[in-house]
């Protein structure tokens, strides 16, 4: 594993500010994979050879026949029909789960269900799941890896290294945390009001009491003065729940914002609601900015779209994007030089969708955007008719089209406008590489290699540039996005993260914004 040494000076180069010259802004944006959602089974091959068991007398494979047999035992799975079976399997245990045993037709769907985990305990990712129960490999993987307390060290090391004047973070679960780290605090904050102190929510048994109930969801995150949109009753909260008991500091995960004290200060903080038919929330976050010696203004916005590779989840991505017949909320809060308070947006503003509330920070005079994601949408995902789209799009060429700003990929020559590698030789530019393991508790998501390019950023900047790799003391580099494959195979299965050095399964994206 990689010691990172103990911090040294800003190695980055200078970024002059003035009047005069446009400002630069470097920016830091990365999907830090949630500490709730992090301990399902990510599979890495630094630790090699893997060995089934502990046993002296345990089979051991390289790292390269390891991949290659969950390559074949996904590919084997897929040709017989068991990932589908898997997916039904899901789908009915959802539904017997909010039956009552008295409901009509229970008893055939428990009796559906035993039948399909009987025939889906036959197949061949879960044979491997077995196989590799005990490796002292694959659970040092859980142990040096993916633990918390690690990759928080590791994170808050990397993005002091960068040195951002701007984070965009996704599935950040720990806000108090890195509010109370004096290393990170004393250069970063999320809180527009510093007089105010993060807590997270309070969750009760009457859920009407919630502090992120859907009737005070929005009160409270601008209550809060925290640059932080939470998904209320997320999976991040419920599995750190299940881990961690009581614990104080358990939270949300969601999207925030950081910015360096120094040189920026906060003016606006608004959240555009995403539409929702059940008890969760989350919102997209938008913050205006004002720096201190130029007195320029710019706005950062961040969100999470939905994942999952299939077509339908495009469509819920492209409907989150823009979608007139949802009934869409946005409200913010304004600093008037001696406090904040609530005003509507100006001209009675009507959001339709994300595109359409970046378009209006994108449309404002005398100041520069910046839309930093996580789309779960790579530029080449196939096109598809949405309900709001009289022609067929993708969640790319929507924020391409409908909010007028660029992407630094095609700024920087990384991908062309379709989408497609400007490096025939590459055709993989990715900003994740990851694969869940025989540890997972997700069978049927063993051996699923996700090689994509799904994390952007968008600006009306005049020019960006890339910020290659975080330089450690001239010896050691961690890699930012996006890095180019040739293939899934062979070095892109080996390179897989989270690792000892990259910790989330996304790479930061690091980029240095002319204004």
């Amino acid at each position: 594993m990689v010691k990172f040494p103990k911090l040294l000076g800003n190695r980055s180069p200078i970024r002059k500010m003035n009047k005069s010259n446009a400002t630069s802004i470097r920016l830091l944006q990365w999907n830090i994979l949630a500490d709730g959602l992090g301990e399902d089974g990510f599979l890495a091959t630094e630790f090699s050879p893997i060995f089934e068991s502990a046993d002296a007398k345990s089979k051991s494979y390289a790292a390269n026949d390891f991949m290659k047999m969950v390559r074949e035992a996904k590919l084997a799975d897929t040709a017989s029909g068991m990932t589908n079976k898997f997916s039904k399997l899901k789908g009915e245990e959802k539904k017997l789960k909010k039956m009552k045993t008295s409901a009509e037709g229970y008893s055939e769907l428990k009796e559906s269900v035993a039948k399909l985990k009987e025939e889906t305990n036959k197949s061949e990712l879960v044979k491997l799941k077995n196989k590799f129960r005990n490796s002292p490999q694959l659970e040092k993987v859980d142990r040096e890896i993916l633990d918390w307390s690690k990759r928080f060290d590791r994170i808050k090391q990397i993005v002091l290294q960068a040195d951002p004047d701007v984070i965009t973070f996704q599935e950040i679960d720990h806000v108090q945390q890195f509010l109370a780290d004096k290393d990170f605090s004393a250069k970063y904050t999320c809180m527009v009001d510093s007089s105010k102190t993060y807590k997270p929510p309070n969750y009760t048994e009457n859920k009407g009491n919630d502090d992120l109930s859907p009737d005070k969801y929005f009160q409270h995150i601008l209550n809060s003065r925290a640059a932080f949109a939470p998904k209320s009753y997320s999976n991040a909260y419920l599995f750190r729940s299940k881990r961690d008991g009581k614990a104080p500091d358990i939270d949300d995960d969601g999207c925030a914002i950081f910015w360096k004290k120094e040189i920026l200060k906060p003016v606006e903080l608004g959240f555009l609601r995403v539409p929702s038919d059940t008890e969760k929330s989350e919102a997209v976050l938008a913050l205006t900015l004002q720096h201190l010696e130029t007195d320029m203004t710019f706005n950062v916005i961040t969100t999470h779209l939905p994942s999952g590779d299939e077509p339908k989840k495009e469509l819920e991505r492209l409907a989150v994007l823009n979608n007139p017949s949802a009934r869409w909320a946005a409200r913010r809060i304004c600093f008037d030089d001696t406090s904040w308070k609530e005003l509507p947006y100006e001209n009675n503003a009507n959001f339709v969708g994300i595109t359409s509330y970046v378009k209006y920070f994108a449309q404002r005079k005398d100041t520069k955007t910046i839309f930093a994601l996580d789309a779960n949408s790579r530029p080449s995902f196939p096109r598809i008719k949405s309900d709001s789209s009289s022609d067929e799009t993708n969640v790319w060429h929507t924020i391409l089209s409908q909010t007028t700003l660029e992407s630094i990929w095609v700024q920087n020559a990384c991908i062309k406008e379709n989408g497609e590698s400007s490096d025939p030789k590459n055709p993989f530019v990715v900003s994740v590489n990851k694969m869940r393991g025989p540890s997972s508790n997700q069978p049927p998501k063993i051996g699923e290699h996700q090689l994509e390019l799904i994390d952007h950023v968008f600006t009306n900047g005049k020019k960006s540039e890339l910020v290659t790799h975080v330089d450690f003391n001239k010896k050691d580099f961690v890699p930012t996005a996006p890095k180019r494959y040739i293939s899934k195979e062979g070095d892109a299965e080996i390179d897989l993260f989270p690792s000892s050095t990259m910790p989330s399964d996304h790479l930061p994206v690091v980029v240095n914004i002319t204004m």
